[in-house]
């Protein structure tokens, strides 16, 4: 998928989840990830034809990383300084988008990673990258996030019709 396909859905995933606006940026910015170490690599000289999709898009080393970091890092944190738990949630939200930029890209002809082995992948092959259907998809998924959030009463859609109300 395009990284504005990618960018909706960690949107709607975070807002859906609940998270606050920070946690709501948070997964916008986990949202490119993936695909940003892999233009990484290439500026370093890597084949990008060659790493695209591979193990930056295995979920197995973020969900590795997300452990590490709640029950490692968050704790040795936590007895210098108490203020570290309202970093949890940011962090929580930024995986979110990493996660949700694997989930569409497995959504898509080519998949992502099974597990470790970049060559074993797992494609639901339901959309074609920056094809029609990818287009589609993500309208459906964005005006099926809005239902969702105007029936549920969330606090930032009614926060957002009251400025959408106060300009007219």
């Amino acid at each position: 998928m395009n990284w504005f396909s990618h960018r909706v859905f960690a949107v709607g995933a975070a807002a859906a989840c609940k998270f606050d606006l920070l946690g709501i940026a948070a997964s916008y910015f986990g949202s490119t990830i993936p695909d940003s170490i892999d233009f990484f690599l290439t500026k370093i000289g890597f084949d990008f034809n060659r790493i695209h999709r591979k193990h930056s898009h295995a979920w197995i080393w973020y969900a590795l990383l997300l452990w590490c970091i709640c029950y490692f890092i968050f704790p040795l944190l936590q007895k210098y300084s108490k203020e570290i738990l309202q970093y949890k949630e940011i962090c929580y939200a930024f995986f979110l988008g990493i996660f949700s930029h694997i989930f569409t890209d497995m959504l898509t002809i080519k998949g992502v990673p099974l597990f470790l082995n970049p060559n074993k992948k797992i494609a639901v092959k339901l959309v074609k990258t920056n094809g029609c259907s990818e287009q589609v998809f993500t309208f459906l998924f964005f005006v099926a996030v809005c239902f969702y959030l105007y029936f549920t009463k969330n606090p930032f859609v009614a926060s957002a019709i009251e400025f959408i109300h106060s300009l007219f």
